[in-house]
């Protein structure tokens, strides 16, 4: 195997690993730092680098992969995460290759965004169309403070997968 292809597949496992990883320490009750019904969506945050970094179909892939890990740990999702974090991975990927420079300001516009169309999304697809009660309460103390929440660790889990590409990028010298 030429070595391009192992470095490639050492990058994407790392990935993989660090999205099960954020699926686990997002939720597992107590493993990570919550504020009452607010808590840190991990997943997404670390799915948006990732998917600046790869091209659309793996990017796609990993969406898919955390869109999964989500649902899996959700009670009533059926797939909604699964589809959702795939679009949202081939949309920045794309975004990335063709449109936005790949940088700090545009993984933060990238991240936010997606936080917030996330969070309003989950509010009206299953707060809103299934007729629960205090609809707007759990919009500005649950959705809109977790998407907040969650984007205070984008610049930690951008340095984390920009400083894994780069490793993995990195040639062996010519004999």
């Amino acid at each position: 195997m030429r070595t391009f292809e192992k470095q490639k597949l050492l990058r994407r496992a790392l990935y993989a690993l660090l999205l099960v990883g954020c699926a686990l320490l997002q939720h597992t009750r107590g493993a990570f730092l919550h504020f009452g019904n607010v808590h840190a969506w991990l997943l997404l945050v670390a799915l948006i680098p990732i998917a600046m970094q790869e091209r659309s179909i793996p990017a796609l892939l990993f969406g898919a992969f955390a869109g999964v890990l989500w649902d899996y740990a959700g009670v009533r999702a059926d797939g909604f995460f699964a589809f959702w974090f795939a679009l949202l991975a081939f949309v920045c990927s794309t975004l990335v290759t063709f449109w936005v420079r790949n940088n700090f300001r545009a993984a933060l516009l990238l991240s936010g965004g997606a936080l917030a169309l996330t969070a309003l999304f989950h509010w009206i697809c299953f707060i809103v169309i299934p007729g629960e009660d205090g609809a707007l309460w759990q919009l500005l103390h649950f959705s809109l403070p977790s998407a907040l929440f969650s984007f205070v660790f984008t610049p930690p889990l951008y340095w984390l997968v920009r400083q894994t590409a780069a490793v993995c990028a990195k040639r062996e010298p010519a004999v």
